[in-house]
């Protein structure tokens, strides 16, 4: 196979089969990521993205297929590959919470090899970026989940690799703590030339920061194309029904509601009940609004606007498991 020298990352083909599993946890997956761009890697549970994400980090061996890093396979050339990553998985412990931000990263940054000259200023620079520098003594332990991610996030590009990998890296965030994580990864990508890779369920984050959307289910590709690309394809093909009610709704009458309508769309609060319908069949939308009649629903609000990112996400997955 002949890679494309300016890709940062290339994946060709990547197959993953676990002994005994009766399907592929990864079948056939090809995408590719150059400098300052980010792609993020969208699925349900369950559809391969930390599969993925783990074979490209060198974690996981792929059963077929090729992953490219700068040019490096990296199953034959593990080491040159993963020198040039930097990585924040979820669920790992990425961090030792008994010692301080600055002992953290200078441990990891030594075993990064860093140049020991190098490491006091680069520590600071990188705790500065991610907003941390007052708490260079704090121990860890002591960290918000916000400030650990961010830490997590400033050793991952210690080395300053030129792929960073983001698991879910605004999972379990408070919205400022969120906010400030994307405006970083965003500065990353567009000023210092990182090729990033972020898995998320949210897909506001994704809409914003990324160049590439790439959805994944029950480990194939559904769809591979720039977010523009994407969300104009959709803008052009589909509108969406949105529907505001007063209070919450029975759950029950929640499940009927999804099994009548495939696709729709409920969220609660203590206040109101949000219903997104991906269609604008007006006789379907009466009949939507004549079952929540039933269910003695008050309807606040009936209107109709373009589909973003996660009712397109949707739509693509129902759509997979329905076939």
């Amino acid at each position: 196979m002949v890679t494309d020298p300016e890709n940062f990352v290339e994946l060709n083909s990547v197959t993953k089969q676990y002994p005994g599993a009766p399907e592929s946890a990864v079948s056939h997956v090809s995408f590719s990521l150059r400098s300052g761009e980010v792609l993020a890697l969208l699925g349900p549970n369950g559809a391969g993205k930390t599969t993925t994400v783990k074979m490209i980090a060198g974690l996981i061996t792929p059963t077929s297929g090729v992953i490219t890093i700068k040019g490096h396979d990296i199953v034959r050339e593990r080491q040159k590959g993963i020198r040039h990553i930097g990585a924040v998985l979820e669920g790992a412990r990425n961090l030792y919470w008994r010692l301080s931000a600055g002992e953290n990263l200078r441990y990891f940054g030594s075993l990064r090899q860093v140049p020991r000259k190098q490491l006091p200023d680069r520590v600071d620079s990188l705790l500065s970026f991610v907003g941390l520098i007052d708490y260079k003594d704090r121990e860890v332990g002591r960290f918000s989940r916000g400030m650990q991610q961010k830490l997590a996030i400033a050793a991952a590009l210690l080395h300053d690799p030129d792929v960073l990998l983001l698991d879910e890296p605004t999972l379990g965030l408070d919205v400022q703590a969120a906010r400030q994580l994307e405006e970083s990864i965003a500065e990353l990508a567009q000023k210092s030339g990182k090729a990033i890779l972020l898995t998320t369920h949210v897909m506001d984050l994704a809409e914003k920061l990324a160049d590439q959307i790439f959805v994944i289910h029950q480990g194939q590709m559904v769809v591979h194309a720039p977010t523009h690309t994407l969300l104009e394809q959709y803008d052009a093909q589909r509108e969406v029904t949105e529907l505001q009610v007063e209070g919450e709704i029975n759950p029950a009458h929640v499940a009927s509601l999804q099994e009548a309508f495939p696709g729709i769309t409920v969220t609660s609060n203590d206040r109101l009940t949000h219903i997104v319908w991906p269609s604008i069949d007006q006789g379907k939308v009466i009949l939507l609004m004549s079952l929540l009649n039933e269910y003695g629903a008050t309807i606040l609000n009936v209107g109709r606007r373009r589909a973003r990112l996660e009712e397109v996400f949707l739509s693509l997955t129902e759509a997979e498991v329905v076939e």
